[in-house]
């Protein structure tokens, strides 16, 4: 396959992994060329395209919210509005440096304590001492936190890759239970968050993680107070898993951006 091969609209989506109905979307907005072909001016898609597209992060080309007139990002306002058009709350946070990840995902953590929501995270694997750390900078006791019953630190081991194998579709249900449990115990809104480096880990079912991602945004419908941050390694993560993550959340925050995702478009 060289760079000028022209795929057909089904060899495209499978290149870039993202439906039949999102390419044609692209394209109608300009925003990923393709050549017509024929009398039914079919598209075409270069190689090179299609290359150029995994590579440039695919956020850029997304519609961006309007921020406040200071210019600083203002995404938990653009949830609370993207809320109330039934529109879940489910971000994609990319980040380069621990550093960048806190500073990105520390204004949901205060929100959601702030107004006594719970949070559950699932952090990276052998990270528990830095959240709890990243949670005294705010002034919390992460342990009186969990006694409290509004926060849950949790591993992948302990939850992705229980039995060391995903599955979208269990993982789906243990997401349901615990909002279910939160909600048993009188809380509302809530907080999930899980960094998907686990990925990486080549476990049995990884290769199901865009399709859970996409899965989550049904089950969110059902709860319009529960926000769901995950969180993905820029460095780490491929680009082709970086664009599957674009493209099956609502929302996308990054350094310089919180922008939607192309999920139902």
């Amino acid at each position: 396959m060289t760079p000028d091969s022209l795929l057909t609209i089904e060899e495209a989506s499978k290149f870039l992994n993202v439906s039949k109905t999102s390419l044609r979307r692209w394209t109608k907005l300009g925003q990923l060329p393709c050549v017509r072909i024929g009398a039914r001016q079919e598209r075409r898609f270069k190689t090179s395209d299609l290359q150029s597209f995994l590579i440039e992060p695919a956020a850029a080309h997304a519609p961006t919210h309007k921020l406040p007139a200071t210019g600083s990002l203002d995404p938990l306002d653009a949830l609370d509005a993207a809320a109330a058009q039934s529109i879940p709350r489910h971000v994609c946070l990319h980040y380069r440096t621990p550093s960048e990840l806190w500073a990105l995902f520390l204004p949901y953590v205060k929100q959601h304590l702030e107004r006594d929501a719970p949070m559950f995270y699932i952090h990276r694997e052998g990270c528990r001492d830095e959240v709890i750390a990243a949670l005294a900078g705010l002034g919390y006791d992460a342990k009186e936190l969990i006694a409290q019953g509004r926060l849950t630190l949790l591993e992948p081991s302990q939850a992705y890759l229980r039995d060391r194998r995903f599955s979208a579709q269990r993982m789906i249900e243990f997401m349901d239970a615990a909002i279910q449990e939160h909600i048993r115990l009188g809380f509302g809104a809530m907080l999930i968050a899980g960094e998907m480096s686990w990925y990486l880990s080549g476990a049995d079912g990884v290769q199901e993680m865009i399709p859970y991602e996409d899965a989550l945004n049904s089950m969110l419908l059902q709860y319009p107070d529960v926000t769901i941050v995950c969180q993905y390694d820029i460095n780490r993560l491929s680009a082709e898993v970086n664009l599957g993550a674009i493209c099956s959340h609502t929302h996308v925050h990054m350094a310089d951006r919180f922008v939607q995702g192309f999920y139902g478009k």
